[in-house]
């Protein structure tokens, strides 16, 4: 189980991982299972930016979603 906080600290060390992978839109927080299991998401833009996503980091698992272009509305 991973708490809130630990996701908070390993969200920071990953966005400054993928600041420059190409087609990242984005890096968050989401729960798993209960209120107090919380991990990583990432959104890519296509599946060939998901192989630049580590599986997890610091022991906080990282869940990659599909959900392409990005635009301001």
């Amino acid at each position: 189980m991973v708490t809130r906080d630990e996701a908070r600290t390993a969200k920071s060390a990953l966005r400054h991982t993928l600041e420059h992978v190409d087609g990242v839109c984005g890096v968050g927080l989401t729960q798993r299972g209960d209120d107090h299991d919380w991990v990583l998401q990432v959104n890519v833009q296509s599946v060939s930016a998901r192989k630049d996503v580590p599986p997890d980091v610091d022991g906080v698992p990282v869940r990659v979603h599909v959900v392409g272009a990005v635009e301001a509305l």
